[in-house]
């Protein structure tokens, strides 16, 4: 049944655990990562990034960026928003 719904050649790749210092955080990052799972292109994930990028609460919890043939998500500092963690939450290779 959902083998029709994953036909690409993408990669969701989640490299790091979340930590879980807002409690809307998990669920947050579950339907990102949900979402990601069902695009089949490079205009698809651009196309969901712009939707989470207009969510406030989004913007507050996670910082993202695309590389060459990549997005890279990566998780804000509690103790300071401008700044994120060191590592990436998941990258997503088109």
């Amino acid at each position: 049944m959902y083998n029709d719904l994953i036909l690409s050649d993408m990669e969701v790749r989640i490299e790091n655990m979340i930590f879980g210092w807002h409690e809307e955080l998990p669920e947050m990052f579950i339907e990102l990562l949900n979402t990601l799972v069902l695009t089949k292109n490079e205009q698809d994930v651009r196309g969901v990034m712009e939707v989470f990028a207009r969510k406030e609460l989004f913007n507050a919890l996670f910082a993202f960026g695309y590389g060459a043939h990549h997005l890279w998500v990566t998780q804000k500092k509690a103790s300071d928003p401008d700044q994120c963690l060191e590592n990436r939450l998941l990258i997503v290779e088109f």
